[in-house]
């Protein structure tokens, strides 16, 4: 067996043992009860934005794994780098979900004990497949991308550099509402979520202040280049983000702040000119 089909099958169980996870087992234990994956007490939001997530991800791996592999012309985006942009995706919804059920005043809400095993076993597995969708990449053979010019990796720079630095700041917005109180999303009781959007904005912001210089930052090519690690990011930021506002729409003992919708709104930004720059690819 090729080293190939041997990463297609890690990878295909990979994407099923974490479905399986997200699906049969339980997400928040209580004192007395425990909530599966799309109680507005389990996991609301967070549960249905990882199972869309882990569908995908399940059916991309067993398209890869019958040997087809596909690409996404427009966006020159082959099956490996959507399998890794939507691997990261579930990993960091689940540490996102695994945080505010640990952490803040949503904790308190229901008394949470901690968070179940399917949501942290789906977690573990999650961490895990990104790495062997990595691995992968180097059996892939040679491969080449355009190098955008300079006006273009300017302008594309700066929009980075904005959306980077709104994912950055969306947390001291308000972001976490209950009879008790309002919280921004650094406050202490908030859901500590927002230091992930720090981290994700940052570097963002960085990477696009890099690129407003003229040979500021050297331009990666082939399968990982600028435009799909900032795909990947944009992802990793809207996908708890989203989940987080279902949930919040779910429970009436909680409601989220316009600090969320910032974020999202640069996380959509942010993807919006990664799919601008792998077109001009």
């Amino acid at each position: 067996m090729s080293a190939n089909k041997i990463l297609s099958a890690v990878r295909v169980g990979f994407a099923a043992i974490f479905l399986w996870l997200v699906l049969a087992g339980n997400w928040v234990n209580l004192k007395k009860e425990s909530f599966g994956v799309f109680d507005s007490q389990g996991g609301a939001g967070f549960g249905i934005v990882v199972v869309v997530l882990g569908v995908l991800m399940l059916l991309v791996s067993l398209t890869l794994a019958a040997e087809k592999e596909f690409t996404i012309k427009p966006l020159a985006m082959g099956g490996n780098q959507i399998l890794l942009a939507l691997g990261f995706a579930s990993f960091t919804t689940i540490l996102s979900f695994l945080v505010i059920a640990h952490s803040g005043s949503f904790r308190a809400l229901g008394q949470i004990r901690g968070a179940g095993w399917g949501a942290a076993g789906a977690g573990l597995v999650a961490y895990f497949l990104p790495q062997a969708v990595m691995a992968g990449f180097g059996l892939l053979g040679a491969s080449s991308s355009t190098p955008v010019n300079q006006s273009d990796r300017q302008k594309i720079g700066f929009v980075v550099l904005v959306s980077g630095a709104l994912i950055a700041i969306a947390p001291l917005f308000e972001w976490f509402k209950t009879e008790e109180g309002t919280w921004t999303g650094y406050e202490p009781g908030a859901p500590r979520m927002g230091f992930l959007l720090l981290a994700f904005g940052g570097v963002m912001a960085l990477t696009g202040f890099m690129r407003l210089r003229p040979k500021g930052l050297a331009e990666p090519g082939g399968r990982l280049a600028h435009p799909h690690l900032q795909t990947i990011v944009s992802l990793c930021v809207m996908s708890p983000l989203i989940g987080w506002l279902i949930t919040g729409t779910q429970r009436e003992d909680m409601s989220v702040g316009f600090g969320v919708w910032i974020g999202l709104i640069a996380g959509i930004l942010l993807l919006g000119i990664s799919i601008f720059e792998v077109t001009k690819r």
